[in-house]
């Protein structure tokens, strides 16, 4: 719960502060301040040696992480957030698709939850058709983002499925230190303006709340409470459209309220199988 409270509002943080800043620059500073977290839970907890594997997939879940939380950021930052981040939720049904291309069968659960969750998303998106847009960008584009978004979270989730106890810091360290190595490449070759003052602070208080909420995952995987934790993570956009009613005054329709349910459910369902 810890997990999915902190990633809602890192997600909503981070879509306020790409309407102020270049999101690549938000979410550079976020996975630099990611990587030293890394690092210290490397020391910490004294892990073995880097294994090969560990390596390739965290190169693949940092590729997956710049591209995806880009889009996502993006796609928050011009679009009501209150569409764009359940459309992240939909990263869970990204593994059940791998696994049924590796010839695994998918549960009734899981085949129902991605037909609520997909169902629940369209209902979303069209219902919101008449409402406002968010800070100067087209909501077409930004529910692209969504859907981008959550196919690069999709690939985390089945980067990190291999991923050995042991190996979870090492893991981590990688993949926030080449999705950060590649936005501040971008950043620099672009002359994108940099924040200053308490923005970079904000920025860097995002950072440790992005961290924590991977540690935490983390933790409670490796106290074997994985079902219950991909459950109760994977609905951390509840807090995110939550805080847009509440902070942002988005408005949200009896008939997308239901849909969110529905969406939100089906996340469930198909985390818990």
């Amino acid at each position: 719960m810890a997990a999915a409270l902190a990633w809602g509002v890192t997600d909503f943080g981070a879509g306020l502060k790409g309407r102020e800043f270049p999101v690549l620059v938000v979410l550079g500073g976020m996975l630099a301040v990611g990587a030293l977290g890394g690092l210290l839970a490397l020391l910490i907890l004294q892990s073995p040696g880097l294994e090969s594997q560990t390596a390739w997939l965290g190169l693949a879940s940092g590729a997956a992480t710049a591209t995806g939380l880009t889009a996502l950021y993006k796609g928050l930052a011009i679009g009501p957030m209150s569409v764009v981040a359940p459309i992240s939720a939909g990263g869970v049904i990204v593994p059940v698709l791998v696994g049924i291309a590796r010839g695994e069968d998918p549960t009734t659960g899981q085949i129902i939850g991605i037909v609520m969750a997909i169902v629940g998303m369209l209902v979303v998106v069209t219902l919101a058709s008449d409402n406002e847009e968010g800070e100067g960008g087209s909501r077409s584009v930004a529910v692209a983002c969504g859907v981008l978004g959550a196919l690069g979270l999709g690939v985390v989730f089945v980067s990190a499925e291999d991923v050995g106890p042991n190996q979870s810091p090492w893991f981590l360290l990688v993949a926030q230190l080449t999705a950060g190595l590649a936005l501040a490449a971008v950043v620099i070759s672009r002359g994108l303006p940099l924040p200053r003052g308490n923005d970079v602070l904000q920025i860097a208080g995002l950072g440790v709340l992005s961290f924590a909420a991977w540690a935490l995952s983390t933790a409670a995987v490796q106290a074997g409470k994985l079902s219950l934790t991909a459950t109760v993570s994977s609905l951390y956009p509840i807090v995110t459209v939550l805080l847009a009613v509440a902070v942002t005054s988005e408005t949200l329709r009896a008939g997308q309220v239901v849909a969110l349910v529905a969406t939100f459910l089906g996340v469930a369902l198909i985390a818990a199988a």
